[in-house]
């Protein structure tokens, strides 16, 4: 060995057992084909068109004193359960796996990569174990060639949150939380988390594209992950989507430069990652199921029994003073709050709900959104208790890491 590979050998081995490093990889998963985008039922069941932008996933995975964590944001609608499972039997085992969605709704409808999805819907994407496959191949690549690249120091990075317009209520009355969330590396961000669903583009756009969080990945760097989102849209003034996507970007750039970042390991040493099971209960169509996708009764029992998951987990990862509380499906901005009001309470002033994480449940409403009805009640599998139910989880995960004696991780 040369003496600067030696010096390189020795530098990357004191970083292994001095303290917390990082390292980052980003794989291109475009489809070799033309495949249905999800998203918009409107669409039917056409396939997309040639062109568009590159779709992408970006991980990043921070090792610790023999904990490694992979955090993957994935240009992609949702995360079927069954894709979290392949990608898990890919990587090295212990490698704790937070795989998030951006929720875009130009990319190929992830149903397709749902084991259940085995009956016809119109205008959704019934399962293909070969595209399945492909996926979580490509995913594992990206955590696998993460694992393997350089380690760098993440004793240095710093954190900070802002507040950011880049969002507006989906219903009248709703306030969606407007803290952007910043992990960054000598000022450039690592990661970002913010509240808002990546639908710039309307069902007209018939190409890929990662919408607004990947043009802000793209720009100002690192990963984006979603908020909780279940009731906050993009803002978006201008007819022009590029418009609105530009602003949206300028509005995180001029929050990023008006932040004041602290350091991250300054009082919380270590990374930690805790998954908490979330007690279901029966799959249970809305009434509103029967009339967004005119299935009645008692169909409608049918095909939520057999499409919605009767298991799921929470997953809680933290990096410093930094708690992401991954929930798999789409919470409201006020569940959101309950979850961060609980971890201030046990001594994580910075936790921050991330959806689309590591399966997809539909909506996580609060009782009185789900008897409100409409849309998003409609992909409310699990009954009106399904948010108290994901806070109690919630609340188990945050005084697992508040106590490491507790900390008993399942991956």
């Amino acid at each position: 060995m040369s003496y600067t590979g030696l010096m390189v050998a020795l530098v990357a081995a004191l970083l292994l057992t001095g303290g917390p490093v990082f390292r980052t990889a980003t794989i291109d998963v475009s489809p070799p084909e033309l495949l249905p985008l999800g998203g918009y039922t409107s669409r039917g069941d056409s396939v997309m068109q040639a062109g568009g932008d590159p779709l992408l996933a970006r991980a990043v995975v921070f090792e610790d004193g023999g904990e490694r964590i992979a955090l993957v944001s994935l240009d992609a609608l949702t995360i079927p359960e069954s894709l979290v499972s392949a990608v898990k039997m890919q990587i090295p085992e212990g490698v704790g796996l937070l795989l998030v969605a951006t929720h875009t709704h130009s990319a190929p409808d992830s149903q397709m990569l749902n084991e259940r999805m085995t009956f016809k819907v119109p205008g959704i994407a019934g399962f293909s174990r070969r595209w399945l496959d492909w996926y979580s191949q490509k995913i594992a690549s990206c955590v696998n060639a993460a694992l393997s690249s350089e380690a760098r120091d993440a004793s240095t990075l710093r954190l900070s949150s802002v507040s950011v317009s880049a969002n507006r209520g989906r219903r009248e009355g709703t306030v969606p939380i407007k803290t952007a969330t910043f992990l960054l590396m000598n000022g450039t961000p690592l990661l970002t988390t913010y509240a808002a669903h990546a639908t710039v583009f309307g069902d007209e756009r018939k190409t890929t594209s990662g919408d607004w969080p990947s043009a802000v990945a793209s720009q100002l760097g690192g990963i984006v992950l979603p908020g909780a989102i279940g009731d906050a849209s993009p803002d978006s003034p201008s007819k022009d989507p590029m418009v609105n996507i530009g602003a949206i970007v300028e509005k995180m750039r001029a929050g990023l430069s008006a932040s004041v970042p602290a350091p991250l390991f300054e009082r919380h040493q270590g990374v930690s990652f805790v998954t908490v099971p979330i007690a279901l209960g029966k799959p249970v169509p809305h009434p509103a199921f029967a009339t967004e996708f005119g299935a009645p009764s008692p169909l409608d029992q049918v095909l939520v029994g057999r499409f919605a998951p009767t298991e799921s987990t929470l997953t809680l990862v933290r990096i410093g003073s930094l708690v992401l509380v991954g929930v798999p499906g789409e919470p409201t901005s006020d569940i959101g709050r309950k979850v961060q009001a609980l971890g201030a309470n046990l001594g994580f002033p910075n936790t921050v709900v991330v959806s689309h994480a590591n399966g997809w449940i539909g909506y996580v409403l609060e009782p009185e959104d789900y008897d409100r009805g409409g849309y998003e009640a409609a992909l409310s599998f699990h009954g009106r208790e399904t948010s108290q139910r994901v806070i109690v989880a919630a609340e188990a995960g945050l005084k697992k890491l508040a106590q490491p004696t507790l900390l008993t991780a399942t991956r």
